[in-house]
């Protein structure tokens, strides 16, 4: 489960620092696009009578995701130009961590779009909710809604996908920096007896 958004704080600046925790930073992005996603309305809380509460959860949803977007944007420009002119600090986990959050923007992006898309749906049963009742007025609703729900359940597809990059990308880059184990990196069998409290001839 994508959760714990406050797990990782948002960081002030882009940095190549060489104690930046990389893997630290795709797991606060992926915990703030999950977050997003988790506080999209669900369809059974979309309904023409509560459009009011679905339009402003709406609005904080772009809201926030089109900031993130933002950074997602501003920090793979900021990386470019900094290894430009610093390329001996710019490190191999610093350049896998600005591969995955260049990657992340293109589901983030789209999740924005259909957004986009659900304001516009949940325009239209704002102009249905308010227009008089005559034949298929019920279905349009219906219909309306229907669409509405679909764009948003689009959006939170998205970013879970996102989410889900981001994590597999941080992995790799845990597993990447882990020592292998002590056993793993000795090819000399342990003498049968050994007189060594370690087990170990030296």
């Amino acid at each position: 489960m994508l959760t714990g958004r406050e797990e990782f704080p948002q960081p002030k600046k882009v940095t190549l620092a060489v104690d930046f925790d990389e893997a630290g930073h795709l797991h606060m992005v992926m915990n703030e696009l999950a977050g997003i996603a988790d506080r999209l309305p669900l369809v059974t809380q979309i309904h023409p009578t509560s459009r009011s509460s679905t339009t402003e959860d709406l609005e904080d949803a772009i809201r926030d995701l089109a900031r993130h977007f933002t950074y997602l944007a501003h920090t793979v420009a900021t990386r470019d130009r900094q290894a430009q002119r610093y390329p001996h600090r710019y490190t191999h986990q610093l350049r896998q961590g600005t591969t995955a959050l260049a990657h992340a923007a293109t589901p983030t992006g789209n999740a924005l779009a259909a957004l986009g898309e659900a304001v516009t749906a949940a325009g239209r049963l704002h102009h249905l909710t308010h227009s008089p009742t005559g034949p298929g007025h019920t279905d349009d609703l219906l219909h309306t809604r229907t669409v509405l729900n679909g764009h948003i359940t689009q959006a939170r597809t998205h970013l879970l996908a996102a989410a889900r990059q981001l994590r597999a990308d941080a992995h790799r880059l845990l597993t990447a920096q882990t020592p292998a184990a002590p056993s793993a990196l000795t090819t000399l069998p342990v003498p049968a007896a050994s007189t060594s409290p370690r087990g170990h001839g030296r």
